[in-house]
Order: structure tokens, then C-alpha cells, then sequence
């Protein structure tokens, strides 16, 4: 499946040899990371502020190895225009940049080339999602709290408190989230303000009410330093965010796109040009809407129906589109791949990805061979825009944290920050007891075990990685993962490991 690199100008002359070896890549401007499928990382291209993670801003036409990068199992980058961050599979956080106002939260205001891992209370956490402007940055940790540093002259850490414009929070710090009883799923940075989704399907904002994007006109309200629910969703359960630099789209459960914000470049998709601080249904006539995509470095938005018919709007390619707009193109990826101006990635691009397919002959085994069938299930998970049917019984049985989405109603339930083949794995597991994956990623489902406090599917990924995954090759990063994990059996395993191989 080398076709989504393909549609990358900076891919196509790369060998077929080289796609069929990277398992995850990123673009931005006319650079590229990659990951290969034995964890080494490269980047070349523009490397403009930085972004190759070389120890300079040197254009690369040879790809340059990310020595930091390489054995983390990297599983996401996540960027604005001045500052990068990249994810391990252990939820390590990896941070490089401009730094002028601690937004990389190293503990300092200079700028640094080089990837860095971020310590402080992060250095004991699991990472799930990094969100970052270019001033200030939010992580969502697998325990789902929200961390925030940098830049928070508008109160947009929401710590309850504005600094002035020479004062930064240089280490990340926790939130107190204003909603007792709810957790925070998915976060998103607009240019001085933040947003947060709610597993109740509310959305909170805070920081400069800029454009009215915190659902107040601007002359009613100027910022808020602390998180609070945006007005205009009442009644309306929300499954996914996600912002430009100035404008925030919010994906409902019943496949419905709300706009608000700033909409100088259409980019709302209402048919106007007006700004707007309520939450505004998009115009069109499009089917039900399985997912919408934004970039903070883009003013372009995008959705996908259930039909998998891809439709734009806002400035693309110096055209606006005042309405959503259907495309030829295949996916919400080719979107942005195709922006002229400035091509990037509003997601992990996985140009080989494993492909499950249905145990065989099961026919007789209950629930075996109801994982997955369309036909029975009652509500539907979409990871990397694919489906996976399941059942809310089968699950909320083994499960606390899926009584949410019974009591929610939700039929279909966006899943972000993991992989397709991981997610799968996981809700497969649910039906079999059985680990059903590319050994690569059980730290990936290890994590994921974690978040959903599923004690027994990480004892049996354990029990896989001791037996099947450990190597001399690979025994330092394993190491690595078993002690950012906290796994202390593990790390004894390892470390005698190590000593009887003369690591």
C-alpha cells in the first residue's frame, strides 16, 4: 500500500525498496520524517526552524539519521510552525524547537535543535496526544489528565491564572479540569487559546477569547483562564474537535459538523465570510459524516461521509470554498498532501499497514465470531478512518470505562492517537483472551491496557514481550520501555537479560 506516500511530492522519488520499509512518516513544508520498520528515524528535505531534528536548520537532501529518535518506537509527531514533538511508545514526549517562551517545557527559554525528552511530571507519565501552537502546548496523558507550559499571557495554560508577556511556564503542569466525574479524551491549540473534549460529548475552551472562538462575542468576554464549556452545544454530544489557527471544528455523534471562530478564508464551511462565537451547523448536502480533519498551520478543512466521499472547504490552493465541496480525492490525507502552498500531515501517515482478517471456523465459538460483524453490532469504532464493529455489551462486561457510551448513547466513536492494527487488537481481545498482533506494537497495547485499566490483557502482553519480543538487538529499548512503562517485572527480566548477554 505505497499509494499514500505516493500522493506526497516529497515521496515520489524515493525508491519502492525504501516505502515498503517505513512503517510512519510526517511532512511539513517541504521536509519529511520517517520511521522504518526496525526503528530507525530519518528526515530530510527544507528543514525549516528545525524540524529534521539535526542540531541545525541545513537543508537535507540526504536523509539524515534522528539519533534521538531512533529504538523509541516513535508513534506520533505532532507540530506547529516553530515547535515538534514526537511520541514513543512508551509515552515518552521528545520536544524541539523555538523556545522563547518554555513551550517545549525543558525548564528553559533557549531554542533547541536537537530532540529532547521532556522530564519534570511528565518523565513518570504516559503520553496519549501532544497538542501544540507555536507560544504553548497541552499533553493528555494515558491517566487523562491534561498538562500544559509556555506562553500564558491569556490564561490559555488554564491554571486559573494570566502571566505577563516576559513570563512563561518553562515545565509542564497539571490542570485542575473543571468536571467532576468526566474525563478529558482529546485536547487541540488554537493561536492563544486551547479546547478539550469531554467523554460526556462536551467541549470546553479557554485562554484569549480571539474570534470569538470561545463561543462569546469579543466584546462580552476577552479571555478565561480556566476551562469552561463552550455555549451552543447544549443537547449535543460531541466525538470529535479539531482547530485551525483560529477556527475549531466539532464532529457530532450523529455524523453533523459544527463551525465557529474566525472565517476570513471560509474555512467555517456556512456559505459566508462572517465570523461567528456560537457553534454553527456547516452547509451542504453532505451524507452523514464519518470524520473532518484541520491543521494549525492550514486553513483548510476537510471531512469524510460515510459513503468515504471526501469534501473540502476554505482556502485550497488559492480558491475559497464557502461551502463543503466534493472532491475526487480518496481520503482526508490526499487533502493535505495536495495543499500547493504548504503540504503536510494532520496525522501519522502508515503506508504499510497490517490488515486483520477474521478467524476462520469459528462458527460454533461464542463470541469469537461476532467480533467485528457489521450485521450484530451496536456501536462502531473508526481508527485511522476505518470501522471496527462491536457490542457494548461484550464490552462494558470487561470494561468500566465503555458504561460512558452506553449512558451517552453513542453509536460511533472516533479513536485518535492509536493505531488501527493496535485498537483492533485491543477490542479483539475483548472477544478471544487472546493478543492478536505485530509484536512491534504490544507496547502500543500495553499502553492502551493501561488507559482502559484492563490489568489482564497487559499481564498476557508481558508474558508475550518476555517471551517472543526481547532480543539483543533490541534489549536497551525494551529496557527503556519497561522502566517509562513502570513494569517491574519486567525490568528485572530485562536486566538479567542483559547481564547474561553482556549488554
Amino acid at each position: 500500500m505505497l499509494e499514500i506516500l505516493d500522493e506526497w511530492e516529497i515521496f515520489k522519488t524515493l525508491s519502492d525498496e525504501l516505502k515498503r520499509n517505513i512503517r510512519l512518516a510526517f511532512v511539513i513544508d517541504n521536509s519529511a520524517i520517517y520511521v522504518t520498520k526496525d526503528d530507525n528515524v530519518f528526515g530530510f528535505g527544507k528543514n525549516e526552524e528545525g524540524f529534521l531534528g539535526t542540531g541545525d536548520m541545513k537543508s537535507r537532501t540526504v536523509h539524515t539519521k534522528i539519533e534521538q529518535l531512533c529504538g523509541q518506537n516513535i508513534q506520533g509527531l505532532q507540530f506547529s510552525k516553530y515547535t515538534f514533538f514526537a511520541i514513543s511508545g512508551s509515552g515518552s514526549v521528545f520536544a524541539w524547537g523555538r523556545n522563547y517562551h518554555g513551550q517545549l517545557g525543558l525548564g528553559t527559554k533557549q531554542r533547541t535543535l536537537i530532540p529532547t525528552k521532556i522530564e519534570g511530571i511528565l518523565g513518570t507519565k504516559r503520553v496519549v496526544q501532544v497538542a501544540c501552537s507555536s507560544w504553548h502546548t497541552l499533553v493528555l496523558t494515558s491517566d487523562r489528565e491534561v498538562v500544559s507550559f509556555g506562553f500564558n499571557h491569556y490564561g490559555q495554560l488554564g491554571l486559573g491564572h494570566s502571566d505577563g508577556q516576559t513570563r512563561a511556564q518553562t515545565l509542564p503542569k497539571k490542570l485542575d479540569f473543571p468536571a467532576a466525574g468526566k474525563v478529558v479524551t482529546a485536547i487541540a491549540c488554537l493561536d492563544l487559546s486551547s479546547v478539550a473534549l469531554l467523554d460526556s460529548g462536551e467541549v470546553f475552551a479557554w485562554g484569549k477569547n480571539e474570534y470569538s472562538i470561545l463561543g462569546y462575542r469579543d466584546d462580552d468576554l476577552e479571555e478565561q483562564n480556566i476551562p469552561r464549556k463552550v455555549p451552543g452545544l447544549e443537547g449535543i454530544a460531541i466525538r470529535r474537535i479539531v482547530c485551525g489557527k483560529y477556527h475549531a471544528l466539532a464532529l457530532s455523534n450523529d455524523g453533523k459538523v459544527y463551525s465557529w471562530g474566525w472565517n476570513r478564508d471560509v474555512q467555517h464551511g456556512t456559505g459566508t465570510f462572517k465570523d461567528t462565537h456560537r457553534p454553527t451547523l456547516i452547509s451542504g448536502n453532505c451524507d452523514r459524516i464519518l470524520d473532518v480533519a484541520a491543521h494549525f498551520e492550514s486553513s483548510v478543512s476537510a471531512a469524510v461521509t460515510e459513503g468515504n466521499e471526501v469534501y473540502l472547504w476554505g482556502w485550497f490552493n488559492d480558491q475559497k470554498f464557502r461551502s463543503p465541496t466534493k472532491t475526487s480525492f480518496k481520503s482526508l490525507d490526499e487533502v493535505f498532501a495536495n495543499i500547493g502552498y504548504k503540504a503536510l500531515t494532520f496525522r501519522p501517515l502508515r503506508p504499510k499497514r497490517y490488515e486483520p482478517t477474521k478467524e476462520k471456523n469459528i462458527a460454533t465459538e461464542w463470541p469469537k465470531n461476532y467480533f467485528d460483524d457489521a450485521d450484530t453490532a451496536d456501536v462502531v469504532f473508526v481508527v485511522e478512518g476505518k470501522k471496527i464493529h462491536a457490542h457494548k455489551t461484550i464490552l462494558m462486561k470487561r470494561c468500566d470505562f465503555f458504561r460512558a457510551i452506553e449512558e451517552s448513547n453513542q453509536r460511533e466513536k472516533i479513536i485518535e492517537y492509536y493505531s488501527f492494527e493496535a485498537f483492533y487488537a485491543f477490542l479483539k481481545y475483548f472477544y478471544t483472551n487472546e493478543v492478536d498482533l505485530n509484536p512491534d506494537l504490544l507496547f502500543e497495547l500495553i499502553t492502551l491496557a493501561d488507559f482502559y485499566e484492563m490489568p489482564d490483557l497487559r499481564k498476557e502482553c508481558l508474558e508475550i514481550a518476555q517471551r517472543d519480543v526481547l532480543s539483543v538487538v533490541n534489549a536497551r529499548a525494551n529496557n527503556d520501555d519497561a522502566y517509562q512503562l513502570d513494569v517491574e517485572e519486567f525490568k528485572k527480566f530485562v536486566l538479567k537479560f542483559c547481564k547474561e548477554n553482556n549488554i
